[in-house]
């Protein structure tokens, strides 16, 4: 058997008026209408009976349970085992919300529209699913610079999310195109690192941010279906950011699209030697060629899968100790400024820090008095290329370590924002510092918590490239 690949695509809009946007610091709660469509785009992978299955999801971030469901209702749909169904978010902070445990105002907006998106992603799925066929692929790298390091350290050696471009960040632009056998454009997968935060607090419509954008151009300039897979954006920021005009996430989505429509048209799926055929007399002899095409291996499909065991910290960062009684307290704020007179911005501000608190109480009962957390991991091989993914935010100096230690050279690409929520994974040393940066306090993690990541990814990388084809998919624990 040899290579398959097929693609689908849903539109998966709210309500305009849905609850929108992930900022405490927002002063309103409901959406004021639509920068840009939504998408879940759907990539079914095949090699005989093996098949992979990699959603690319216009949200910010998935919940355990809601990662479920979406896993079953396509295993059920379309047959791929659920471990097998690998669910990616670009994390548009400028998307709806999408936490189940929401309550406040548009909360029937909420909970409507999380009953139907399982059923609108898989939809996609069997899309895919139903369109496979024979593929040859290509690799490729180009460059970026609308990410930058976020990190920024104050004089006073406070650390605030801003723009430091002394800091570390990996320009990479991964870019992998699928043909059919043919020629005809399929796919083109871009990979990139940065935070979909152009849009930050003061902004009031529904968007996917610079990843939309991204697509559209792709889409545009290549002719095929654009699948955007978001990297080890953990620590790494857009230049321009915390915007409320969605021109700023077009104008940088444009350039991030260019690059890699770029990068794809530099890549043959069929690669071809041209051979001398005549010579013909004008003005001066003119060559004229034969292309013959290239004998290429059959690109083949393989998964090796296994959690990582990741050391956490205890206690935990003050940021989850503290939130369980920190919520009882502006639960009850909330109720009084809802039951006086208060100013609607005291209300709202209230309610999305109890939103945020919500969510840092659920989840410290998965985090405290563990050890290590278990955090989904795997590695996807497409012929030569490889695909490496971890849930959680992974900070840019690990997405780069993987891809320079990967057996397969240049040619990997690394995807963060797998599955269900899992937080920011730092490097040891941002730990060291007095008042470290914010995703060290959003962490669960230990500072040997990195070097754990990335030793476990190129592990998952390695079975891949010294395993026998024939043995295709590999299981860990």
């Amino acid at each position: 058997m040899a290579l398959e690949a097929g693609i689908g695509r849903a539109c998966i809009n709210p309500p305009q008026d849905i609850p929108s946007g992930v900022w405490v610091a927002q002063k309103h709660v409901r959406g004021a209408g639509l920068d840009m469509d939504l998408y879940a785009t759907v990539l079914v992978l095949r090699d005989g009976q093996l098949r992979v299955a990699l959603l690319d999801l216009d949200l910010c971030i998935l919940l355990e349970n809601q990662a479920v469901a979406i896993r079953n209702l396509i295993s059920e749909a379309t047959g791929i085992p659920q471990e097998y169904i690998l669910p990616f978010c670009s994390h548009t902070h400028a998307g709806p919300v999408t936490f189940s445990f929401y309550r406040g105002e548009g909360e029937d907006r909420v909970q409507s529209y999380l009953q139907s998106l399982p059923h609108s992603i898989a939809g996609a799925a069997v899309q895919a699913a139903s369109s496979v066929q024979p593929v040859q692929v290509a690799v490729g790298q180009g460059r970026s610079d609308i990410g930058v390091n976020r990190d920024l350290r104050l004089p006073d050696g406070r650390f605030v999310v801003g723009y430091n471009p002394e800091g570390f960040s990996d320009p990479e632009v991964g870019v992998i195109r699928i043909d059919t056998l043919d020629g005809r454009p399929l796919v083109c997968l871009v990979n990139y690192a940065c935070h979909p935060t152009v849009l930050g607090p003061e902004n009031k419509l529904i968007s996917p941010d610079y990843p939309g954008t991204t697509r559209r151009i792709v889409e545009q300039v290549t002719g095929t279906t654009c699948f955007f897979l978001q990297g080890a954006a953990g620590n790494i920021g857009p230049v321009e950011t915390f915007v409320a005009d969605p021109a700023v996430a077009r104008r940088l989505g444009t350039r991030l699209g260019l690059e890699a429509a770029r990068v794809y048209w530099g890549l043959e799926t069929r690669p071809v030697r041209r051979q001398l055929r005549n010579v013909v007399e004008s003005g001066a002899p003119l060559a004229q060629y034969d292309e013959i095409p290239e004998t290429i291996p059959t690109p083949h499909l393989a998964i090796a899968s296994a959690h990582a065991e990741l050391p956490t910290r205890s206690p935990l960062a003050a940021l989850f100790e503290e939130a369980p009684e920190q919520l009882i307290e502006w639960k009850a704020k909330l109720a009084e400024l809802t039951r006086g007179n208060a100013h609607p911005e005291d209300v709202i501000l209230a309610l999305q820090r109890v939103t945020r608190l919500q969510l840092r109480s659920d989840l410290i009962l998965g985090y405290r008095g563990k050890n290590s957390l278990s955090v989904e991991a795997c590695a996807v091989r497409l012929g030569d290329a490889a695909i490496v993914a971890i849930a959680g935010e992974p900070y840019s100096e690990i997405g780069a370590e993987v891809k320079a230690r990967s057996p397969f050279s240049g040619k990997t690409l690394f995807a963060g924002y797998l599955g269900a929520i899992r937080m920011y994974i730092p490097t040891a040393e941002v730990f060291g510092y007095p008042s470290p940066p914010m995703e060290v306090d959003n962490s669960p993690y230990a500072p040997e918590a990195a070097r754990a990541a990335t030793d476990h990814l190129v592990n998952l990388l390695t079975r891949l490239a010294e395993a026998p084809l024939e043995t295709r998919s590999q299981r860990g624990s």
